[in-house]
């Protein structure tokens, strides 16, 4: 019996929509930085990219999820049984159908030729990342980088070319401090995943390092997430005192996740603390990507 209820709530699941929730930044921390002022921002071609950017996350967590389903059934049940819920057919059914509106996207914003490029290029790290034979996931110090160049870096790129031309200082260190902040967070779901992984054959950092070194890594790549900071102050010399409000908001809470993150690697059970606070991904994504899109925000006004 059709119960349109449990799909849309298993497609949810495999589209990691939680997660999804602290995205938005991802489509338009890069307009944002690009534009002039407030009025540039509602436009077609603008809501047409966030669009394209949500249909290509959404496509790269429901091809993962299909990639994965043996490794999920092992530790996270709930996203196995969604997949297997909406069975294996239907999923790609649902993947072309995705690609299809991906694509209609990019035709639709044409005239915006590098922005066009990175979101194809991104699609190749989504369709890599996971997908025989390429599942770089499983290719051990090449692991992150699909997620770290495709998610967190292109997009915000994607963002910026899509409303400017240029390619500031300051567009550069963001988008380095950007990428390695949420590949810091992310780098401790890797960790949670240590042993799924290991049964699976799946190589990551955390079976090249250690689990020590990992999350020492995603400490550092965290904390260095601060540069976003000093990097839109360069845009501007006279920030607003509404700024320096947002800034230190910010600022705390980037160092209060990196806190978080530094208690993980310090565990006696790294695997075990890895796994009890992995479940606060989406918060941590939530407390340091929204603070910088105000604080982008906020140097237009």
């Amino acid at each position: 019996m059709f119960k349109p209820k449990e799909l849309i709530l298993n497609f949810l699941t495999i589209s990691r929509a939680n997660l999804q929730l602290a995205s938005l930044p991802h489509a338009t921390l890069g307009i944002v930085l690009g534009v002039s002022s407030l009025s540039s921002l509602p436009s077609w071609s603008v809501a047409t990219y966030v669009l394209l950017v949500f249909t290509l996350i959404t496509f790269a967590c429901n091809l993962n999820c299909l990639c994965d389903i043996e490794v999920d059934g092992r530790h996270k049940k709930y996203m196995s049984n969604a997949a297997k819920s909406i069975g294996v057919r239907n999923i790609k059914i649902i993947l072309v159908l995705e690609l299809i509106l991906i694509f209609y996207l990019m035709y639709t914003i044409r005239e915006h030729i590098i922005t066009i490029f990175l979101s194809l290029l991104g699609l190749f790290f989504a369709i890599t990342y996971s997908a025989n034979p390429f599942r770089i996931k499983a290719r051990g110090i090449l692991s992150p980088f699909p997620v770290l160049i495709g998610l967190y870096t292109l997009t915000v790129l994607g963002g910026w070319f899509l409303v400017n031309d240029s390619f500031p200082l300051h567009l550069t260190l963001f988008s380095i401090g950007y990428a390695l902040m949420n590949e810091g967070i992310t780098l401790v779901n890797t960790c949670e995943d240590y042993s799924e992984d290991q049964e699976e054959g799946i190589k990551t950092w955390a079976h090249i390092f250690g689990l020590k070194k990992t999350l020492m890594l995603a400490f550092i790549f965290t904390f260095l997430g601060l540069s976003c900071i000093i990097s839109i102050f360069i845009k501007t010399m006279i920030p607003t005192f509404l700024t320096l409000i947002l800034v230190v908001i910010s600022t705390f809470s980037i160092l209060k996740t990196t806190k978080q993150i530094y208690g993980i690697s310090k565990a006696s059970n790294l695997e075990k603390s890895a796994k009890k606070h992995a479940p606060k991904m989406g918060k941590w994504f939530m407390m340091t990507r929204y603070p910088l899109l105000l604080v982008s925000l906020s140097l237009l006004i």
